[in-house]
């Protein structure tokens, strides 16, 4: 029987990745798999020092990254029933009201948000991918295709959706289940444009604590998938100079308007801090060699969680 989705006991939002990669991936693969519209009609293949990864879609189009919302979704379930230690809330198999999963990403609860969302599943569902990148060493190998989810959905008198039955995939699952591999987000995260939050995790894949991430527009433009023009892109980019929409992260642009800067900035969002902070859980883990977080496949694998200042400083006292 699937596991029923508490919005109360999510604390924190976190966010896995279902391609994080295993300790020989010397040189990465970063891009992405959720297109910025819907409109985006073609299959997508990476290739990189023999690591491939390609996705196919259904008739409704690639996942895009506002479909990813039902990943995070359940990701932070489950990263929260983790660090809580809620082990019967551990599963593969969820369920959850529309109602929830809607507020839960700010998209409001009108007519439109519920079609979105079953045209949301509908993609994630229809989508299928097939890499030879291993997964982390710590966890089992989960096979070399699989689709992002699977799902049922329960309506209502009028057709419209009431709750969603859902399955992770195993790969998925295992890395939201694995402290080393979940990664805290921004509260602000749903308030972000489309290319916004996929700006907003590259930064959170490359720019370390102190050291910034440098990287030129032209492949800025590319990680992110975006169709449109560069000189688009470009306007899109400097408007960020300006508005500061990035959240944790000031940006630069050189003058030549080439190349840009992200820098973290941990005094705005001074909640973030590293876990394990003194959960029973991980006191057992004393005697257990821990390596240090693995840099992975578009992972946003910076192990972090956002706790109020006041309670940090009473756990670190």
């Amino acid at each position: 029987m699937p596991v029923l989705i508490s919005p109360a006991s999510i604390s924190y939002i976190y966010f896995a990745d279902v391609l994080s990669a295993d300790s020989t991936s010397s040189n990465p693969v970063h891009c992405s798999l959720f297109a910025l519209s819907a409109v985006d009609l073609e299959a997508r293949r990476f290739d990189l020092d023999g690591q491939f990864f390609e996705i196919t879609l259904s008739a409704s189009g690639l996942p895009t990254v506002r479909d990813m919302d039902v990943l995070i979704y359940c990701v932070s379930w489950l990263a929260n029933a983790l660090f809580d230690e809620r082990h019967k809330d551990l599963s593969r198999n969820l369920r959850f009201t529309a109602r929830d999963f809607l507020d839960f990403s700010k998209r409001g609860n009108g007519g439109a948000q519920y079609d979105g969302l079953a045209q949301a599943l509908d993609r994630l569902a229809g989508s299928k991918i097939t890499t030879n990148i291993r997964p982390p060493d710590e966890i089992k190998e989960c096979g070399d295709s699989f689709n992002l989810i699977r799902y049922e959905a329960e309506r209502d008198r009028d057709g419209r959706i009431d709750a969603v039955s859902i399955e992770l995939p195993a790969r998925l699952y295992n890395c939201a289940t694995d402290w080393t591999q979940v990664c805290a987000m921004h509260s602000d995260y749903f308030s972000l444009t489309p290319l916004h939050r996929l700006i907003y995790m590259l930064a959170k894949i490359q720019c370390g604590e102190w050291q910034p991430w440098v990287v030129s527009l032209n492949e800025l433009h590319r990680l992110t998938g975006c169709s449109s023009p560069l000189r688009k892109f470009k306007n899109s980019v400097k408007g960020l100079l300006t508005d500061n929409a990035i959240p944790e992260y000031q940006i630069e642009m050189d003058a030549q308007e080439t190349t840009v800067t992200f820098h973290r900035l941990p005094w705005v969002t001074p909640g973030l801090v590293p876990i394990p902070v003194n959960r029973p859980a991980f006191k057992r883990m004393k005697n257990k060699k821990v390596n240090s977080v693995k840099r992975s496949v578009v992972s946003f694998s910076v192990c972090c969680k956002l706790i109020p200042s006041a309670e940090r400083k009473r756990r670190c006292a």
